[in-house]
């Protein structure tokens, strides 16, 4: 076959280049050569339908039927249970990715039509007509013989085709157009469902989700969403009284509140680590910080103070929190985390709040200011970048500090150690969490998980100094200082 499995692989390896993960990779690739081929026998044959049919062979052969196979063996999770297969979802997935497939190969039949018509007719037709004049007898008797009239019933039937064709179109654009979270955390989301969980205390074995607003003071009036995760007891009569320690967590750019329940599985990470006793119950704030339209907020304040993301979080998310949930109000219980645009958020936060937040997550994230929202003042991007911060802020040197980074995920992983290098100077103590893989949810889903395990809530600044704890993809390493 033409476009086959290897070839997928190969556009795959130059597609993640650009910094996609291999799993979009794959499936992007598998779009564009089904694509290329549904052009190609368009051009060459002429025949939409049959070009379109074919690229539903191809991306069949080359990536569907491979990535049924895949998903169709459960995986187990960070914890090691065994996450289920939803057979519903993965039809749902397999369905929308191949009609994803079909109205790529349309658009794919559609333009090498167009350009055969462009490129290859007008030189077929001189062909055509040299020969006419060279190899064929002029004609000399009898009169031109008219055209048949098209049958009503030819006729009819290509109407009737050309409505169902129309028909079938929209039916997979509207199937199609449910993709999006494929291309924008990976094409498995969703597919295995959370492990088998059995509760504690007579507790349920899963926590709440619940969507909630504030009117935010900082942002001028805003009304802006937020995600919350309540933990298993949360509603437990008996245990109306009791309070939590609080997660806040940032979501990357592009983005939005539901990432991290949707792509990192906070929510189903923190109901298996508190079923199997591994952590304290815990409350999950996720926000939603998008700024203005065209530009990422990068979870700061602006240098025209307009748009002031930051103090909307540390001030008045936090106090609302605090006021409307059960939480323990104090910055030994209150922790930060984000990836990427959420990492550096995270940590630029935690740094300017840290009698807020005593702790703070930054997962593939960066330490220097970017990004237009500083209006490119040079001071202003120092006092908004991690790196230069964290030396001039004392009281965040005993803060819990956890990293998080991947290998391939460049350039990332280098700004990552950059700000370790920096701690290191300051004797300031870190987690490091080193992965084999790329910019993607797989890591941080895994990433955060750790990090759950990790977090020590209430711990004394005392005991938040003196080592660097640095994990070398399967192995940890001590650094005295």
């Amino acid at each position: 076959m033409l476009f086959n499995s290897a070839i997928v692989s190969s556009l795959s390896s130059v597609i993640i280049n650009f910094g996609l993960d291999p799993q979009r990779s794959l499936f992007i690739a598998a779009l564009l050569l089904t694509t290329g081929a549904a052009l190609l026998g368009a051009m060459l044959g002429r025949r939409k339908l049959a070009a379109i049919v074919g690229t539903g062979c191809v991306f069949w052969f080359s990536y569907l039927s491979g990535f049924i196979n895949l998903e169709s063996r459960p995986p187990y999770d960070t914890g090691g249970l065994l996450e289920p297969l939803n057979n519903n979802i993965l039809a749902q997935t397999s369905t929308t990715m191949f009609a994803l497939a079909l109205v790529g190969g349309f658009i794919g039949a559609g333009v090498g039509v167009a350009l055969a018509q462009t490129i290859f007719d007008p030189i077929l037709s001189i062909i055509r007509t040299v020969w006419h004049r060279i190899a064929l007898p002029r004609r000399t008797t009898g009169p031109i013989p008219a055209s048949e009239r098209t049958s009503k019933v030819v006729a009819t039937i290509a109407m009737t085709g050309q409505l169902l064709g129309a028909a079938v179109m929209v039916v997979l654009l509207l199937v199609a157009s449910r993709s999006g979270n494929l291309f924008i955390f990976s094409p498995d989301i969703g597919i295995h469902a959370q492990p088998q969980l059995h509760g504690v205390k007579g507790a349920p074995a899963h926590g709440t989700t619940l969507e909630d607003f504030l009117v935010s003071h900082a942002l001028k009036g805003q009304l802006r969403p937020f995600m919350v995760y309540l933990p298993p007891s949360y509603n437990i009569p008996q245990d109306r009284q009791k309070r939590y320690p609080t997660l806040y967590l940032l979501h990357g750019s592009p983005g939005k509140d539901i990432d991290w329940l949707t792509g990192g599985k906070a929510a189903d990470s923190a109901d298996a680590l508190i079923d199997a006793g591994k952590i304290p119950e815990l409350i999950i704030i996720s926000p939603d910080g998008n700024g203005r339209q065209g530009s990422t907020s990068e979870w700061g304040d602006s240098l025209d103070h307009k748009q002031n993301i930051e103090d909307y979080v540390a001030t008045d998310l936090v106090q609302y929190v605090d006021k409307h949930y059960r939480t323990i109000a104090d910055s030994a219980h209150r922790a930060i985390g984000g990836l990427s645009m959420g990492g550096f958020g995270a940590a630029n936060i935690a740094i300017h709040h840290p009698t807020v937040f005593g702790t703070f997550i930054s997962l593939g994230g960066y330490y220097k200011a970017e990004g237009t929202i500083w209006g490119k003042n040079k001071l202003y991007m120092e006092l908004n970048s991690p790196e230069y911060t964290i030396v001039h802020t004392p009281t965040a040197w005993k803060m819990g500090i956890f990293l998080g980074a991947a290998v391939q995920d460049q350039p990332y992983y280098t700004y990552t150690l950059q700000f370790m290098r920096q701690l290191d100077k300051l004797h300031i103590r870190y987690h490091f969490d080193l992965q084999k893989g790329y910019h993607s949810w797989p890591i941080w889903q895994k990433q955060m998980y750790l990090a759950m395990l990790w977090l020590k809530w209430g711990a004394s600044p005392v005991t938040r100094t003196g080592t660097s704890i640095v994990a070398h993809v399967g192995q940890t390493k001590h650094v005295k200082h």
